[in-house]
């Protein structure tokens, strides 16, 4: 139904995790997947398990999105491979739990430059990459870039970043003229997942289950399975109408007013 098949889909940071959640899911709709990665012996392990398990080519390199040279080299290696390019999904990201008062230079560049200078170059070589044959891009955002939490400050601006970015880029690619087709790009916003993200939160004691589930109505955390199913909706053709949004999937998290007074300890 999706219209993926033999479809190109080049996914940051997709050696693991929610990245690879999403790169199993574009792979059972029959498209070529595209991995990198920083850590690169896993992207190439990553790649081999999808092509074992659904048949389809993948592709897998090593990838640092924090500099805007290793960027360009890694679109030239897809433009070289496939000759073209359908779907960007912008998944790599990193957290910095710190105090505001107490967060340095340092840190505050490495976390800006994954987080939003990433995305935003990686989107506009995908962009230039499309080129007139038009394409999906699909930035990963964050529940945290509307809902807020503290000691998280960084991160929730590179978030919310990602939110403004998606927009902007939206209105400027959205041509559809002249043979020229639009590149739309929007953002998937995920709330709480069981990753090793948050589970580093709870053996750091920044976050618990209980706050975690007091302000989720459906009272549960996300599988990955569940985001990346939202991620390969935006890639497809079934959204077509649909460019510079932020879907915010996350169990009724941005829609709770007041978390439930069971659940707070």
């Amino acid at each position: 139904m999706k219209n993926l098949k033999d479809k190109v889909v080049f996914i940051t940071g997709g050696a693991r995790g929610l990245g690879y959640a999403m790169a199993e899911k574009f792979a059972a709709e029959g498209a070529k997947i595209v991995i990198g990665d920083i850590q690169e012996a896993l992207a190439m392990e990553s790649a081999e398990k999808i092509q074992k398990e659904f048949g389809v080519e993948t592709y897998a390199f090593q990838m640092d999105v924090t500099s805007v040279e290793n960027i360009k080299a890694a679109f030239a290696k897809v433009k070289e491979r496939f000759g073209k390019l359908d779907v960007q999904v912008n998944c790599a990201g990193i957290q910095i739990r710190c105090p505001s008062k107490e967060f340095t230079e340092e840190n505050w560049d490495k976390l800006m430059n994954v987080n939003l200078k990433g995305v935003f170059f990686c989107c506009q070589q995908a962009a230039l990459l499309m080129g007139d044959s038009g394409g999906a891009i699909v930035n990963i955002s964050s529940g945290t870039s509307t809902q807020t939490t503290p000691g998280r400050a960084p991160y929730v601006i590179s978030k919310g970043g990602v939110n403004a970015m998606t927009a902007v880029l939206a209105s400027e690619w959205a041509e559809d003229r002249n043979g020229k087709k639009a590149i739309r790009v929007n953002a998937v916003a995920p709330g709480w997942i069981l990753t090793n993200m948050v589970q580093d939160g709870y053996r750091l004691g920044v976050v618990s289950e209980n706050q975690i589930l007091a302000a989720v109505p459906f009272k549960r955390l996300a599988n990955p399975s569940e985001i990346a199913d939202a991620v390969v909706f935006l890639g497809s053709d079934e959204s077509s109408y649909i460019t510079g949004q932020t879907l915010f999937v996350d169990g009724g998290w941005s829609a709770l007013g007041m978390p439930a007074m069971d659940l707070i300890k």
